[in-house]
């Protein structure tokens, strides 16, 4: 913790800036993208408040659940892996990158962002691109990027939200803002708890969130942070004679559980000087430590610092623009682990990216590259090792008009081993290397008033996509980790109506993922629904009433671990929400009930020769509260 006071100290000497919330842009990716050239990416879904307001999720994993594209994994309410685009079950949650506020929250190691450092009533809008992007968002946007935006600090306002439900559930929101003509502040906290549907499955956290921003037409700077503190059990696994005996919420580690404690400080810099480009830096410092009961004690803490360099040109005339981006990006991880085998390391990424978008009339052009470079100390064994990789990327498009346009993308991505991937507990894997992904990508989108559609089908093929090694056991000589070429097909259609009154939308994804090597060759990616299907209906009234519908259907898929395909698949299953509100200006109630059919079904499963480990999925519940908005 001394080293956190001492970079927060340094980074109040030094230049910062925060984006500035625009109301009249969307602005996609933190700062990287703007409306006027959001048109022109491939794959770009933006989620916006009204529509989280619609859907009135449990949690911000509940919200992405939901997303198109975006196919939630969990072993318990703290162990959740967000898979998109098709990669391996337990690796998926590594080959995607997940943003608050621009900001890279993905660690290091193999442990996924704990996302209730936001919860779902701090968001503002979601912004996920489907499909790899390594060249703008670097090491493992091989899947695609997920950046939530948390709600900035726009004009004086104080809201406050509570709800409940079942097993035990409670909910409470506070948020305050002042504006003024220069400067604004915010603060919010949040205030959660559950005893979850299985024993020891409990989750209680407090997050709390402050933003002060002062702006001038030319420079702003912000500094803002987040604080958020877990408690929560370890439920485990299941047998089926397990559940047969003892029923679905039955828990065989009824002692294992974690406290966890994360913060998160920022400080961002942006002078625009007109004619000549716009610089920015950008600087956080996160701190997240961990004391957990899972098969021994462990505690462990990790930093992060990442500095963020970036230049833009924008030029606009007539019927040609151009807007180039560059930067340079530094991140640095030290992680102390107290466990069975205790480790000290640090790793640190450095990369260099180039992108430029160029319109001319209907025709438009993307092209980009970024060269990063790794470097790994094992401090604690006395090793070290480095790799470097390069993305590129390329995308040629019409726009057909105002309201329609056709793209063709190829695009080249990477991700670097985590450090739990080189680092084995038997020693340094030396042969694990980065895996590369090329994508080749089509789509077609088109928005009219309240109508939208749009489609794309891609293919990527990936050499040394890392999995967890199937053949490997405590006795084993071989790696725990290994490399292993891939190929995935994928297929997304996304349309529908959405005005003030009626909603209607619907998503389709097929995936078609498979490994290209050795014995495994032809076989199925564990994990992996070949057909996704989500839908939402809704209407409200005049009188501000409200009537929601969603529903979620994922296809049969093998169980994790199951590489050749041995075992047999676990059948589909659909899963339904239906909500009733009632919305005034200041104020709203609402109703919630999750999975209305009260649907049994596991979307994790495991697979092992001594036996399959099932963890199941909670039943039909309720979820009502209220808000009111000064």
């Amino acid at each position: 913790m001394q080293r956190f006071f001492y970079i927060a100290f340094i980074l109040l000497l030094q230049p910062f800036y925060i984006f500035a919330d625009d109301m009249k842009t969307i602005t996609v990716f933190g700062d990287k993208i703007t409306e006027t050239f959001s048109q022109n990416q491939a794959n770009i879904t933006i989620l916006t408040y009204e529509d989280i307001q619609k859907l009135k999720p449990l949690d911000t994993y509940d919200l992405l659940g939901k997303i198109n594209g975006l196919n939630i994994k969990s072993y318990d309410k703290k162990n959740v892996t967000i898979n998109i685009g098709g990669f391996v079950g337990d690796k998926a949650g590594l080959n995607n990158v997940i943003m608050v506020n621009g900001r890279r929250i993905t660690n290091p190691d193999m442990s996924n962002p704990d996302l209730t450092l936001v919860p779902v009533d701090m968001i503002e809008r979601v912004e996920v691109y489907l499909g790899s992007n390594s060249v703008l968002f670097g090491d493992r946007a091989t899947g695609g990027v997920i950046n939530i935006i948390t709600k900035k600090p726009v004009k004086n306002s104080f809201k406050v939200k509570t709800s409940g439900g079942s097993y035990g559930l409670y909910d409470a929101y506070a948020e305050g803002v002042m504006a003024k003509e220069n400067y604004s502040f915010l603060l919010s906290g949040n205030k959660f708890g559950t005893q979850g549907y299985r024993d020891n499955s409990e989750l209680y956290s407090g997050t709390i969130n402050t933003e002060f921003s002062y702006f001038t037409d030319k420079l702003e700077i912000t500094l803002n942070g987040l604080y958020t503190d877990s408690k929560y059990g370890f439920p485990g696994y299941l047998t089926l004679g397990d559940i047969y005996k003892y029923g679905r919420k039955y828990t065989k580690t009824p002692d294992y559980g974690g406290h966890d404690y994360e913060s998160l400080i920022g400080l961002k810099l942006s002078y625009d000087t007109g004619r000549f480009g716009k610089f920015s830096i950008d600087s956080f410092y996160k701190d997240r430590n961990r004391d957990y009961d899972f098969w021994g004690k462990t505690e462990d803490e990790l930093e992060t610092f990442s500095t963020n360099l970036k230049y833009e040109l924008t030029i606009d005339k007539n019927h040609y623009k151009n807007r180039l981006i560059t930067g340079i990006d530094f991140e640095e991880h030290d992680l102390s682990k107290v466990s069975f085998s205790n480790d000290d390391l640090k790793r640190s990424t450095s990369s260099l990216y180039i992108f430029d978008q160029i319109d001319i009339y209907k025709l438009y052009i993307n092209v980009g590259v970024r060269y990063s470079k790794l470097n790994d100390d094992y401090t604690s064994k006395k090793l070290s090792k480095d790799m470097s990789a390069t993305a590129y990327t390329t995308t040629l498009g019409f726009n057909i008009d105002k309201n329609q346009s056709i793209y063709l993308k190829y695009d080249k991505s990477f991700r670097f081993p985590t450090t739990d991937e080189i680092n084995e507990w038997s020693g340094l894997n030396t042969k694990i290397t980065k895996q590369e992904s090329i994508n080749y990508e089509m789509g077609y989108k088109w928005n009219k008033q309240s109508y939208f559609l749009s489609t794309s089908a891609y293919k990527q093929t990936s050499d040394n996509e890392i999995f967890t090694n199937p053949d490997w056991n405590w006795f084993s000589t071989d790696p725990a980790n290994i490399n292993l070429n891939t190929r995935k097909y994928i297929f997304n259609l996304n349309g529908g109506y959405d005005d003030k009154k009626l909603l209607l939308k619907g998503s389709y994804n097929y995936i078609d993922s498979e490994i290209t090597e050795k014995a495994y060759y032809g076989k199925t990616a564990p994990l992996v629904s070949k057909h996704n299907l989500k839908g939402s209906i809704g209407y409200r009234f005049n009188n501000g009433i409200g009537l929601f519908y969603d529903i979620r259907y994922y296809s049969s898929y093998y169980k994790g671990n199951d590489y050749k395909n041995v075992d047999g698949k676990m059948g589909g299953y659909a899963v339904s929400d239906a909500k009733i509100d009632f919305v005034r200006k200041n104020y709203e109630l609402f109703l919630k009930i999750n999975n209305i059919l009260d649907k049994k079904y596991y979307d994790y499963v495991y697979y092992s020769s001594f036996g399959n480990g099932y963890y199941p999925s909670i039943n039909r519940n309720i979820y009502a509260g209220g808000s009111i908005k000064f």
